[in-house]
């Protein structure tokens, strides 16, 4: 646990509460945490064996069990071998137990800098059973080990969200000085442009008495008109300093690689990323960082439609398969609110957009990479809830050997 990079400390968590409950033949447990005093306590790890019950639909122990929440937050244990071993001072405690079980339980606060950050709780259903001491140290071990953990991944959390408010600091910034830039420059031509015509509808408005005046003023006008046209491409191309390089690509490859690279944003915003690749996926044609740029963009709007749904079930699968002979598509799933059906027609459009921040640009960049690699993008609504982003993307073609060579 100590060695656990921050962005798996989840992972190994939900594995060890597993290990325990299964050495020690208990039947579900949990992990709680609060990010501060005064903030809701949220469940954020459970096991849970087969056939046991699961735990009631959105729970919420500060709101279910709030005095015996608040007491375990204070730093105090519960354990219970029945029902009727729970203090009568907890009467919110024995009233949810006596409708959800479990027949016994172990509640221990988790300690970590020297304050109670949340608490984990082993429970068996089947039976009563007792805690001896000794497996009461255990676990509490275990649960400061935990704590540890979850200690420094809020640590590395806090520090990957400090440098995204930088960064948005700093894009703020940037886009300030080339939006004032911008307006400076283009306001030049545009206010040369209203004076040639202002001019010109004076002329008309009079029977045109001047027809070399008249004609001087629309060839000014479009003169000033390619002047803009000139400074809005000299702008997009400091965006666009890419040279496009196009190679046979492992797809696979390149998916792992861009969720790496978020790991850091996913751990922050609480949500877990699965990738799966079909083992029979070829190598796609196409240029490495334009499709990374695809990637990217569509995993970053998963994890905002789950910001903004505000989802209990915060998980985004990616998969990579063979769409069609000669193509393969790449599809990403999120646990979001879905698409907005009022935009579901016009989302690869410029300035379209459901989020309450968006731009409405992400989706129309993506859009044209992926065309311009010849293949299409469209949006499906997932059974359960959240929306599937697929693109497609051609198969490059295989070298023919020496030997087929020869034999044609």
């Amino acid at each position: 646990m100590a060695r656990t990079p921050a962005d798996a400390v989840d992972r190994e968590i939900e594995s060890w509460l597993g290990k325990i409950c299964q050495a020690l033949d208990l039947d579900r447990s949990a992990v709680y945490e609060r990010d501060a005093p005064g903030e809701p306590v949220r469940t954020t790890h459970t096991w849970l064996r087969a056939n046991s019950p699961p735990f009631p639909r959105n729970y919420d122990p500060g709101k279910i069990i709030q005095k015996t929440t608040n007491w375990v937050m204070a730093g105090n244990q519960l354990t219970f071998s029945r029902p009727s071993n729970i203090p009568a001072e907890l009467a919110d405690a024995r009233r949810f137990v006596e409708r959800y079980g479990p027949k016994a339980s172990a509640v221990i606060p988790m300690w970590a800098g020297g304050r109670v950050i949340g608490a984990a709780s082993f429970g068996k259903f089947r039976s009563a059973r007792e805690w001896p001491p000794e497996v009461l140290d255990h676990l509490a071990l275990a649960v400061r080990l935990f704590a540890g953990a979850i200690e420094r991944k809020q640590s590395v959390t806090a520090i990957y969200a400090a440098r995204a408010e930088l960064r948005v600091a700093s894009r703020r910034n940037l886009m300030s000085e080339l939006v004032a830039s911008l307006s400076h420059e283009i306001n030049q031509p545009l206010g040369a442009i209203l004076s040639n015509l202002g001019g010109l509808a004076r002329l008309l408005g009079q029977g045109n008495p001047e027809p070399a005046m008249a004609v001087e003023a629309v060839n000014n006008a479009i003169e000033d008109t390619k002047r803009t046209a000139e400074i809005v491409r000299r702008i997009r191309s400091m965006f666009k300093n890419h040279v496009e390089h196009k190679t046979a690509i492992d797809i696979g490859a390149l998916v792992n690689e861009v969720v790496k690279l978020t790991a850091g944003e996913a751990a922050m915003r609480k949500t877990s990323v699965q990738v799966e690749v079909s083992p029979s996926v070829p190598r796609v044609i196409g240029d490495s960082i334009e499709l990374q740029q695809c990637v990217l963009n569509l995993l970053m709007n998963a994890f905002d439609a789950i910001a903004e749904a505000k989802s209990d079930r915060r998980a985004v699968t990616i998969k990579v398969a063979p769409e069609k002979a000669g193509w393969v598509g790449v599809s990403v799933s999120d646990s979001g609110a879905g698409v907005d059906p009022a935009v579901a027609n016009r989302m690869f459009e410029p300035f379209v957009t459901t989020k309450s921040k968006g731009m409405g640009l992400g989706l129309l960049v993506t859009r044209s990479i992926v065309e311009s690699h010849g293949g299409a993008i469209w949006s499906t609504p997932n059974p359960g809830r959240g929306a599937t982003f697929t693109f497609t993307l051609p198969v490059a073609e295989k070298k023919r050997s020496r030997a087929s060579g020869r034999a044609g």
